[in-house]
């Protein structure tokens, strides 16, 4: 069973101190996971961006179907 972003978070929010250094010290050791969060830190931050339909973005870079 997996857990929701907001239950990972309040798990790593109830943790002392140590222990979230335990857990972001082991995410950032490995590449796979460190890319990964590199992503669900961007998707965040970029959440508030107005959204664009594909065709413009594949317009925008010369991609045709």
């Amino acid at each position: 069973m997996f857990m929701s972003a907001a239950e990972v978070i309040k798990q790593i929010q109830s943790m002392s101190q140590d222990e979230r250094d335990e857990v972001f010290a082991t995410l950032l050791e490995n590449e796979a996971w460190r890319e990964d969060l590199a992503d669900l830190l961007t998707i965040e931050a970029r959440r508030t961006e107005p959204t664009r339909p594909i065709d413009n973005v594949f317009n925008d870079l010369g991609i045709n179907e």
